[in-house]
């Protein structure tokens, strides 16, 4: 149903497209609503430095969204999404739930144990989509002058 596609520098039309769709998260995350290719390559350079892989998740022929995450995070060195954003044409048709799922699997079969993601605490949506999954929030901070939560979810 879906493809991870390794996500480089030839994609930044699309990424930008997905990312540009979520203006709202945008504003949270970037203080503007709509990025530009800097912003994007901004985000490569960041995501290389954390050892990030980047996946573009298409369904059939459309690129649909992003898929971001690491073996190591910044602050707990645990497993971790940075990013998952879907189309916002996409969106409330099950497929940010089913790209998790997948993500989910893969960990499982590196036996990892856990999960991690940050998460804005204004991003509302967010909060209640990765609370649905069974994250629970452990650690509250300041990062850029912006409350983030902390979620974990231990793998069975």
């Amino acid at each position: 149903m879906f493809t991870f596609l390794k996500n480089d520098m030839k994609f930044v039309e699309t990424e930008k497209n997905i990312m540009n769709s979520n203006q709202e998260y945008n504003l949270i995350a970037y203080d503007k609503k709509v990025l530009g290719n800097e912003d994007i390559l901004d985000i490569h350079e960041e995501t290389e430095e954390l050892q990030i892989e980047r996946y573009l998740v298409k369904k059939g022929d459309d690129f649909i969204a992003i898929l971001d995450y690491g073996l190591s995070s910044p602050r707990h060195q645990k497993p971790w999404i940075s990013l998952l954003a879907v189309h916002k044409k996409y969106q409330g048709l099950g497929y940010a739930k089913k790209i998790y799922l997948l993500y989910e699997e893969l960990m499982r079969t590196q036996q990892v144990n856990c999960i991690h993601i940050a998460v804005h605490s204004t991003n509302k949506s967010a909060l209640n989509f990765w609370t649905s999954l069974g994250f629970i929030q452990f650690d509250e901070r300041i990062y850029e002058d912006k409350v983030i939560l902390s979620f974990e979810k231990i793998l069975d």
